[in-house]
């Protein structure tokens, strides 16, 4: 089966520190891999553009593969890498990243490797922020270094219904947006750092091309500082011909009406959240499958919601196959009549 629907981006280990304190090492992460589960929960399969080294884990890889994830699009490397980057979220859900180790660092620096207290918690904060990681390539520097190319992507996909963009590189989007747009795509795209780190006259060219932009809360405020959330979405509005909507977690997403301005709340689906990492990405995946299927932003929002929910109830990327599509379109169905 060719994939209709196709995310683009990486593929990284992640480590994990969830709220509780539970450790999760070396989870099969990336944004997309979490995109293309997103996408999963409403299609039989997804196709995925991505670099993959050996020090991945094989077994989520099969598991992706197995849950539908078509991996045509994946470029693969010999190269082993030690140093993930570390998730740490507190009681609020709030994340602190940017902190990088091989996972057996932990153990090393005489942590417990299934659980830490609060104490021990900003302990191995401390000790990762004081840590010299200048000589370690990270997944997301690798990727920097093997940025993703059109010449990877199996021909037949090229006329995907649809594409969403993960966090990457202004050129990396671009060259995406060139090699699909023959094909009448429908675009989505989430900014991550590589895009929020700029001005938007420096990314006018990609949101020019977008059936939808996804940023997070942080992600908008970083692109339109002083604004409002409102504000911002309507001085976006004006660059992206598509829609626009910001994430605000476990609070939900604002997608503002192209048609009248009026921007509408859509509530997070409830759900027991073990590890929130991915829920952006995953959201961003099911909004693109709920944009091509129904061609509403706000009915995208709540395919959006729905992916996210499921993705957030275990670790890791592949914690969420064999994804129950049956169950997630009881649950927009009912989600649906609630916001009608």
């Amino acid at each position: 089966m060719i994939p209709d629907l196709v995310a683009v981006g990486g593929l990284t280990v992640d480590n994990v520190v969830a709220s509780d304190g539970t450790v999760a090492l070396e989870q099969a992460g990336g944004n997309g891999a979490y995109s293309a589960v997103g996408l999963l929960m409403w299609r039989p399969s997804a196709g995925l553009v991505s670099a993959a080294v050996e020090s991945y884990p094989r077994a989520a890889l099969e598991r992706l593969k197995a849950g539908g994830v078509d991996l045509g699009g994946v470029r693969w490397f010999d190269e082993r890498l030690e140093s993930c980057d570390w998730f740490i979220y507190d009681a609020d859900g709030n994340r602190e990243e940017g902190l990088t180790s091989p996972p057996t660092a932990l153990e090393r620096a005489g942590f417990p490797t299934d659980r830490l207290s609060a104490r021990e918690v900003e302990r191995w904060r401390t000790t990762l922020s004081e840590r010299d990681s200048s000589g370690e390539i990270s997944y997301s520097g690798f990727r920097d270094r093997q940025p993703l190319t059109p010449a990877q992507i199996p021909p037949e996909w090229r006329k995907a219904r649809g594409v969403h963009l993960a966090p990457s590189q202004p050129d990396v989007m671009l060259s995406m947006l060139d090699h699909f747009a023959a094909g009448g795509t429908c675009f989505t795209a989430d900014p991550g750092c590589q895009l929020a780190s700029r001005r938007l006259d420096e990314i006018a060219p990609i949101l020019a091309r977008l059936d939808a932009f996804l940023p997070s809360e942080g992600e908008l405020r970083a692109l339109v500082p002083g604004a409002g959330l409102e504000d911002a979405l309507a001085e976006l509005a004006s660059r992206c011909p598509g829609a626009v909507a910001v994430k605000l977690g476990p609070k939900g997403v604002l997608v503002r009406d192209r048609g009248t301005g009026v921007v509408v709340e859509v509530p997070a689906v409830s759900a027991h959240t073990v590890d929130p990492t991915g829920a952006g990405d995953s959201f961003s995946g099911g909004f693109l499958a709920g944009l091509v299927e129904t061609g509403d932003a706000v009915a995208a929002a709540r395919f959006g919601a729905i992916s996210a929910a499921r993705i957030v109830a275990a670790f890791g990327a592949d914690g969420a196959l064999p994804a129950d599509r049956e169950t997630a379109r009881a649950a927009f169905d009912r989600y649906h009549e609630v916001a009608s």
